[in-house]
C-alpha cells in the first residue's frame, strides 16, 4: 500500500512503497535522494540525519534531464535540422557519472542537399564521438582532461566536414551542401561545446542567461569591427551568410569552450531558427518561468519561434541540471 511521506529537500509529499521505508528513494518532484523513515527502532543502526542524506547525494553529482523539439516552421516545405542525444549513466563505487553528448545540424544547399549534408554530419558526429563513451566507462577518459574532449569535439566536426565535402564534390547535385553544426558533452560540472556555422549555445546559470558561442558570420564580424550595430544585425540582408560551414571545406576552425555548470542551470542548444525571432532577453524571460522539464522547455521555444514567424527550421536542445 503506498504511504505519504514529506520530501526533506522541497517539503513536498510523495507517494512509496512501504517496503521502501528507510531506504534511498527519489523525489518525484526535485529528484533528490532522501531516506523516508522507517519503523527500525535498533539504536545502533539509526537512519541517517540531513547531513547524512546530503553526503549520500553528493555521490550522485548532476542530474541531467535532457529534452528536444524540432519544426519546420511556417514557411519551408521541409525540416533540413538533424539532431543527436546520447547519454550514458554508470557509477564507479558511490560515484554515479551521468555523461551526455548533444549533436544539432542545421543543413543548406537546398531541400536534397540540406537533409543531405545535416544527415552526414550527425553520423560523422556520432562515428567519431561515440567512443568517447567506451572511454569513459573504462577510465580512459575523465571528466578533467578538458584539452583532450576539446580536441576531440573539434577533430569530429573536421571529419564532418571532410565526409560532406567529399559527397558534394561527388555529386553535382549537392554540390552546394553544407551545414551549420554544434556538439556539446556534458560530464560532471562541466559541458565542453564545439561549433561551425550559426547554431547557438546559451547558458542560463543564477537567473541569467549567457550567450556561448559567438557565430562565424559576416554579420558577427562586422559586429566585432564595429561597421555593424547590434540592433542592425538581425534584419541585415548578409545575416545568412556564414564564413564557416560543414563541408564548404574539408578543414574547419571550430569555436571551443567549456562552462562549469551547477545545480538549477539550464544548457540550450539551437539552430539558427530559434535565434532568428527570440533574442536573449526573450530566451531569458522564457528560462525564469520555465518547469524543470527539458521536453517542455525545448518544445516552448521551438512553438515560440513558430508563432513569431517560423521562418526557418527550428531545433532545440535543452538540459536541465539537478
Amino acid at each position: 500500500m503506498p504511504l505519504q511521506v514529506t520530501c526533506p529537500h522541497c517539503g513536498r509529499t510523495c507517494l512509496i512503497a512501504e517496503q521502501h521505508l528507510g531506504s534511498q528513494v527519489r523525489c518525484a518532484a526535485c529528484a533528490k535522494i532522501f531516506v523516508p523513515a522507517g519503523p527500525s527502532t535498533d539504536d545502533d543502526f539509526p537512519l541517517p540525519g540531513f547531513d547524512a542524506l546530503a553526503t549520500a547525494s553528493s555521490h550522485l553529482g548532476l542530474h541531467l534531464d535532457i529534452g528536444a523539439a524540432t519544426s519546420a516552421g511556417r514557411v519551408r516545405a521541409h525540416n533540413e535540422d538533424r539532431c543527436l542525444i546520447r547519454r550514458q549513466t554508470w557509477n564507479q563505487a558511490d560515484d554515479l557519472h551521468e555523461l551526455a553528448l548533444l549533436c544539432i545540424a542545421d543543413g543548406m544547399g537546398g531541400h536534397a542537399g540540406g537533409a543531405t549534408a545535416s544527415a552526414f554530419t550527425i553520423q560523422a558526429l556520432q562515428q567519431a564521438l561515440g567512443p568517447l563513451f567506451d572511454d569513459a566507462l573504462a577510465g580512459r577518459l575523465r571528466p578533467d582532461a578538458h584539452d583532450v574532449i576539446a580536441q576531440r569535439l573539434s577533430a569530429a566536426l573536421n571529419d564532418a566536414s571532410k565526409a560532406v565535402h567529399v559527397a558534394a564534390q561527388a555529386d553535382p547535385q549537392l554540390k552546394s551542401m553544407g551545414a551549420a553544426a554544434i556538439a556539446a558533452l556534458v560530464w560532471g560540472p562541466s559541458a565542453h561545446i564545439a561549433h561551425v556555422g550559426d547554431c547557438r549555445a546559451y547558458h542560463f546559470h543564477a537567473d541569467a542567461l549567457v550567450p556561448l558561442t559567438k557565430d562565424h558570420s559576416l554579420v558577427q564580424r562586422m559586429l566585432e569591427l564595429g561597421t555593424l550595430k547590434p540592433h542592425e544585425a538581425r534584419h541585415h540582408p548578409a545575416r545568412d551568410e556564414l564564413t564557416q560551414a560543414i563541408g564548404r571545406r574539408p578543414q574547419v576552425e571550430p569555436g571551443v569552450c567549456r562552462v562549469a555548470i551547477a545545480k538549477d542551470d539550464w544548457l540550450i542548444l539551437a539552430c539558427d531558427g530559434l535565434q532568428a525571432h527570440l533574442d536573449v532577453p526573450a530566451l531569458q524571460q522564457h528560462l525564469r518561468l520555465a518547469l524543470p522539464a527539458a521536453a517542455l522547455v525545448a518544445r516552448q521555444l521551438v512553438e515560440a519561434a513558430d508563432q513569431r514567424g517560423g521562418s526557418d527550421n527550428c531545433t532545440v536542445l535543452a538540459v536541465h541540471c539537478s
